[in-house]
């Protein structure tokens, strides 16, 4: 294995003038604070570690300055990262001179540098503008609800609040409230055009806009967007449609996105772009990229042979371990004593799961680190990516803090093309611009699923919103018989389910998975998950902690006319096997697929959409809740593992 060595020098952001509690804004920072009273949706475009996730304070200095106290919600694609910015907020607040008292934080908001203080804040020392404030700080997931509703509900009338959520936050307060089968009532006659007969209160919808007026209505900063992918984006996407047509008639609330890499498919007024330059604030250390390039095809494997057969060595320096699969983890895990970072929720042979990572030495993760979870001081590392904008964000975790240098190691499958790439800048020194291009001609883009471009999915989003829609026009009847202006979504019955209020609900409220398996211990973790990477006790129905890699394939007597059913109703139409350990079992023996529902996707379903059905299916399959299928005719015996493998792949299958 040779290696290949290239150096980035120090980055820096330019300063602006403005001064928050006396902490100097960087330029694009200042450019957010002065921008807020033009645009109602921004976009930040800044790298890793530039300060996007500060921008909640800004908003927050926005509102005090204008008098406000609209809530500020940041919607978080996991509950990971919602953990992690609710440190790096407390963090924040604390070198800012705010007193902490449970989850309110006291203190003196003070912005350098403003011309006018306006009406609500006064005139300071130094040409500050102030005002004492008094904030509620709450982190609100499905792990978290019940104390943060308490909290939400001891709210003073002086209070500002900045609340940390998930997408799933407006139906995590509907299911809160009670009123989660009345709700899926209206879901149900929505969904097939009969909303006539209805009998829906008035009193009880009001409720529920008036509560999220109070506590979830506001400014939105939405933090990486371009995480979200198919059906996942099509929900956050119906939840911004809702949230722009509550408000369409002010101007007041605002959409900050926030993105590392630039984005498609969503209209906002100002894109803010965060410049580097020679001066100005340090956010990453000068860094050394070594390449390892190894002959084998997979260079992740060749990672985890390297960490765990070698006396790696920080030398003092706080270091991770970045790879793609949980399957790795655990096996660096059976070696290395480390902190894990991953979607499990355990602890793993020699690696402690942890959500505070401040004071942890040597740190293994996958996704939940490359994306937005800020660990101080990480300066070593070992990394691998499949495609050049996880390679960016797995690079940008390390070297942004303090002084020194930062130094990571990076596996890749060696390849002429990769060679000359690095042969041709090695020994200069790259700008960040020109770093960001020669990762982006090493890795290939990342594949967009387009799952959001589906029929199921513009079905699913156009449903919730009409229901939206047509519980809005109920809260402003005069009578609750008498509705009008609203018209019925088209539909075409693809989503077909059983009369259960719950189903309703958990089809259309929530983004799909969630499905949950069993460990033979009796814990419970995401089921497919476990499936890709633990070995299945078929006696007992349950999960070993045995790691295992496999990419399970089902095999189907027969495709289904229709591609949307209970996976109880699939199971008698296609009787299908799974193969899983090298064991072919019927799919209704893994416990926990019996409640869900089954979307079954042809290479004639996703014409026009995917390039290469084959090689897309199962890239989809390896982190959605998915199998790859085919026919029990369009399945062989691979003479190497003596066991069956698919031909081809006829349908890919979507668990919700």
């Amino acid at each position: 294995m040779s290696e290949i060595q290239i150096k980035v020098p120090t980055v820096y952001l330019p300063l602006g003038n403005l001064r928050i509690n006396d902490i100097q804004l960087r330029k694009f920072q200042e450019e957010l604070f002065y921008e807020l009273d033009n645009s109602r949706k921004i976009l930040i475009e800044a790298p890793t570690g530039s300060g996007k996730t500060f921008s909640l304070i800004i908003l927050l200095s926005k509102l005090v300055l204008q008098g406000s106290k609209l809530p500020i919600v940041g919607i978080y694609p996991s509950r990971v990262l919602v953990y992690d910015q609710k440190n790096s907020i407390m963090n924040t607040l604390e070198k800012m001179g705010f007193k902490k008292e449970d989850y309110r934080f006291n203190g003196k908001l003070r912005i350098g540098n403003l011309q006018d203080c306006g009406k609500y804040m006064v005139k300071g020392v130094d040409n500050t503008c102030e005002k004492d404030i008094s904030l509620v700080l709450v982190d609100l997931t499905s792990e978290t609800k019940k104390q943060s509703y308490d909290i939400l509900k001891d709210l003073k009338p002086n209070d500002h609040l900045i609340l940390l959520t998930v997408p799933e936050y407006p139906y995590m307060y509907i299911f809160h409230l009670g009123t989660t089968e009345e709700f899926s009532r209206v879901i149900e006659a929505v969904a097939k055009g009969k909303v006539d007969n209805l009998r829906v209160r008035k009193s009880s919808i009001e409720h529920i806009f008036n509560e999220f007026t109070k506590y979830f209505n506001g400014y939105f900063f939405i933090d990486e967007y371009h995480l979200y992918t198919g059906l996942a984006r099509s929900s956050l996407s119906t939840l911004i449609r809702m949230i722009d047509d509550f408000n369409s008639s002010l101007s007041i609330h605002k959409f900050i996105f926030s993105s590392a890499t630039p984005l498609t498919g969503i209209n906002v007024d100002k894109v803010i772009k965060a410049e580097t330059s020679t001066e100005g604030s340090k956010i990453r250390k000068d860094t050394t990229l070594i390449f390892h390039l190894t002959n084998k095809t997979n260079a992740q494997e060749e990672l985890v042979n390297y960490v765990t057969s070698s006396q790696i060595n920080g030398h003092g320096k706080k270091f991770g371990i970045i790879v793609d699969r949980v399957y790795y983890i655990s096996k660096i895990c059976e070696k290395i004593q480390a902190a894990v970072v991953w979607g499990l929720d355990r602890d793993y042979g020699l690696c402690r799961k942890v959500n505070d990572t401040r004071n942890e030495k040597v740190i293994v993760g996958n996704n939940a680190i490359s994306f937005g979870v800020d660990i101080p001081d990480l300066d070593k590392g070992y990394i691998h990516s499949h495609d050049a904008e996880t390679a960016i964000q797995r690079i940008g975790r390390f070297g942004r803090h303090g002084e020194g240098n930062a130094e990571i190691h990076i596996f890749v499958t060696v390849k002429q093309r990769i060679v000359n790439t690095l042969n041709s800048v090695k020994g200069k020194g790259l700008s960040f611009f020109e770093y960001v291009d020669i990762i982006r001609k090493i890795f290939k883009s990342r594949e967009d699923d387009k799952l959001d471009k589906i029929p199921f999915s513009k079905e699913r989003s156009e449903i919730i919103f009409k229901t939206y829609e047509y519980l809005k026009l109920i809260s402003k009847s005069s009578e609750m018989l008498q509705i009008e202006g609203y018209t019925p979504p088209s539909v075409s019955e693809i989503i077909n389910l059983r009369p259960s209020s719950e189903d309703y609900f958990k089809v259309f409220a929530y983004r799909p998975g969630g499905i949950v398996g069993k460990w033979c211990n009796g814990n419970e973790d995401d089921l497919f998950t476990l499936i890709r990477n633990f070995e299945y006790d078929k006696d007992n129905t349950c999960f070993k902690e045995t790691p295992s890699k496999q990419n399970p394939e089902v095999y189907l007597e027969n495709i289904p006319e229709n591609k949307f059913h209970p996976f109880l109703e699939f199971d008698q139409i296609s009787k299908p096997l799974i193969n899983i350990n090298g064991l072919v079992l019927r799919l209704n023996v893994i416990k926990g697929l019996e409640d869900s529902y089954v979307l079954i996707l042809t290479e004639e379903d996703m014409k026009g959409l995917w390039d290469d059905f084959n090689e897309t299916a199962r890239l989809v399959a390896s982190y959605a809740s998915a199998f790859i299928a085919c026919k029990k005719k369009n399945r062989r015996i691979n003479n190497n593992k003596k066991e069956y493998e698919c031909t081809r792949v006829d349908a890919l299958l979507l668990f919700i």
